[in-house]
């Protein structure tokens, strides 16, 4: 492979999308993160490409191919290495910092103002039916639907 690798290998996304990872100053994690994809996706495609060629037997010049990878490759180098510089800025020891800080800055919780006891369960909201249990006239056909059925 040359040294000078040719810009006419690309198409036009592909083209944009080096173009893009020599900017990286101006996009979020969020950004990196599809541009990555994106280039990884169109460097494995075209890495298909010449392992199908080389399957088939047609290994013949495949510079332009192979220039595309190369490009492609040194693309995602670039924003991989942005990424982890960006991921080293924010270490585990600044996170920690940060959160006793946020912690200091947080009154403490003492509990509720008031100690009342608990007067147990709620009531049952609907009274009109008879409770689980019943086996009185009132609680007859509930009890039986639950055990057997309808009689």
């Amino acid at each position: 492979m040359s040294k000078t690798q040719n810009p006419r290998a690309l198409d036009r996304d592909e083209a944009q999308m080096v173009e893009q990872s020599k900017a990286l100053a101006d996009h979020g994690p969020a950004e990196l993160r599809d541009l990555i994809g994106r280039l990884r996706a169109r460097r494995d495609r075209v890495q298909r490409q010449i392992r199908t060629r080389v399957r088939d037997g047609r290994d013949g010049p495949d510079t332009g191919a192979r220039d595309k990878k190369a490009i492609l490759t040194e693309a995602i180098a670039r924003v991989a290495d942005e990424m982890a510089a960006r991921k080293d800025g924010r270490s585990a020891a600044a996170n920690l910092r940060k959160a006793v800080a946020q912690k200091a800055e947080t009154p403490r919780w003492t509990g509720p103002d008031d100690r009342t006891a608990n007067t147990g369960p709620a009531e049952t909201p609907n009274t009109k039916i008879a409770p689980s249990g019943a086996l009185h006239a009132e609680g007859m056909r509930a009890a039986i639907a639950r055990a057997t059925g309808a009689r």
